[in-house]
Order: C-alpha cells, then sequence, then structure tokens
C-alpha cells in the first residue's frame, strides 16, 4: 500500500512543526548569501570524495521496502540523474507504479499515466535526494545558496559535520518567494566527507498549507567506475522509515536526456 502523499500531508502537518530532532525551514527569506568559508569547504571535499570526475548522468535499479503504518509492500526502485538539477525516481510497486520527476525547479508525479504538477513551493524540496552528489554539486556551484557551519554531530554512530544550505534566490527576484522551502541540513562524515543524512521539510505552501519533514540516510557507499553510490538508502517521514533501498547495479554516462525528465510547468 502506497502512501497518498497530499493525503498523509494534510494528517501530518499538525505534528511536523513540534516533532523533535527534526530541522525546521525559517519563516523568511535569509535575503543575500551568506557563504561560510567553512562550509564551502566541507561541501568541495564532500563533493571531491564522490571521484575525481562527475558523471554527466546516473542511472541506479534496485529493490525498495516501503511502510505505511502496519503495511509493508516490497518493489523495485529506479533513480536517474542528469545534470546538477534534473533526477527522476520510479517506484514500481505491486499494481501500484509511480514517477516523480524534477527539472530545474519544476516537479511532476505521474500515476497511471495521470500527471500531478506540483506547487513550485512544494517542487523547491522535490530533487530526488537518493544520490546525493548532484544535489550537493549545484549548491557549491550556485552562488546564490547561503551555507553555514554548525558544528559536529552524531548520526548513525559516525561523527559528521552539519552545514545548511538555502537558496536566497539572490540573482532572481522574481523567485525570491520560494527561498524559505529550499532549506535543507546535510551531515557529512568527518572521516570519510561523504553525505550521511539530508533532511528537508515539503511544505506544499506557505503558511498554514500541509507539510512534512523527511530525511534521507546513506551507507554502503560503492565505488562503481571510479563514482562512490550509496547502496543503502534509506527514507524518513517525521522521523519514521518510510523507505528502504537496496542499490543493486548502477551506471554512469550512458546518454540521458532532457526527455527522460520531461515536466509540466507549475507555478505558485
Amino acid at each position: 500500500m502506497r502512501i497518498n502523499v497530499p493525503a498523509f500531508a494534510v494528517s501530518l502537518h499538525l505534528i511536523a512543526n513540534s516533532f523533535a530532532g527534526i530541522p525546521q525551514t525559517p519563516a523568511t527569506s535569509p535575503g543575500a548569501p551568506q557563504r561560510d568559508a567553512q562550509a564551502v569547504a566541507l561541501l568541495q571535499r564532500s563533493v571531491a570524495a564522490f571521484g575525481s570526475v562527475q558523471p554527466s548522468d546516473s542511472t541506479a535499479t534496485g529493490s525498495v521496502t516501503i511502510t505505511a503504518g502496519s503495511s509493508t509492500t516490497q518493489g523495485t526502485v529506479t533513480i536517474l540523474t542528469k545534470g546538477l538539477a534534473e533526477t527522476s525516481i520510479q517506484f514500481q510497486m505491486p499494481n501500484d507504479p509511480w514517477t516523480v520527476v524534477f527539472a530545474n525547479g519544476q516537479a511532476n508525479k505521474v500515476e497511471s499515466a495521470q500527471t500531478t504538477v506540483y506547487p513550485l513551493e512544494l517542487a523547491a524540496s522535490n530533487q530526488c535526494l537518493y544520490f546525493p552528489l548532484p544535489y550537493l554539486s549545484g549548491v557549491l556551484n550556485n552562488s546564490d545558496y547561503s551555507v553555514r557551519y554548525i558544528g559536529q554531530e552524531i548520526i548513525s554512530s559516525s561523527t559528521t559535520n552539519h552545514i545548511v544550505v538555502q537558496n536566497t534566490f539572490n540573482s532572481t527576484p522574481n523567485f525570491q518567494f520560494l527561498s524559505p522551502f529550499s532549506y535543507a541540513d546535510v551531515w557529512l562524515d568527518s572521516t570519510t566527507s561523504l553525505p550521511v543524512k539530508i533532511a528537508m521539510v515539503r511544505r506544499f505552501g506557505g503558511g498554514s498549507a500541509p507539510n512534512y519533514p523527511f530525511a534521507v540516510y546513506y551507507s554502503n557507499y560503492q565505488l562503481v567506475s571510479g563514482v562512490r553510490y550509496p547502496f543503502t538508502i534509506q527514507e524518513f517521514v517525521t522521523g519514521t522509515v518510510w523507505a528502504t533501498a537496496t542499490v543493486q547495479s548502477v551506471a554512469f554516462n550512458t546518454g540521458l536526456t532532457d526527455a527522460n525528465f520531461s515536466v509540466a510547468q507549475g507555478t505558485n
């Protein structure tokens, strides 16, 4: 049984803002970007830790277990990325496949040939994080992002460096209203520099619109064609595991095109 995201979010938003240990999105835009030198250096080390050359695209497939309440369903997952800002994640569950496609700030959900166009506020947190390299590289290479070092923390028995990132949209004033929706917490292993956890809050709009916190945990990194990829990925929703993915195959630079990440345009 798959979670119906809109309905699920409505039931969660009453508790999401008070859930202990889950970072919350700031209420206002941070203004001009502030790039902490220590945080930028940590991001640079993390991106370098994945490999000497960043792939132009990636395709990963594996098995996935999704837990919704007392129901557990097993299926397969396909994770696609292209460049720094195009992703697609497809869950092929028994009799119920669905895909979330993200491309350059727009996002769609495709289910049973029906496309749902996400509002821009929700799209801002829907870039697939299962392969975190494109996201981290995008933050590092976009001068509109504020990057700030928080300190060292223990996550999943690992000592990590905690940083927070947020797109200020400083160079695109028409989109600055989206800045609060782009806030993310990132924890990098202090020894390997690879991501251990990335957390955000998915929000369906401003004000009292439904929202829910989620976090992605990474482990079992393996070197494939010179690039490190997490072969065990867990996604948590409000602190409870929702999906556990075990990657079985990864390929890079296979020639994915924009057609693999086609989205209908959304509005605020």
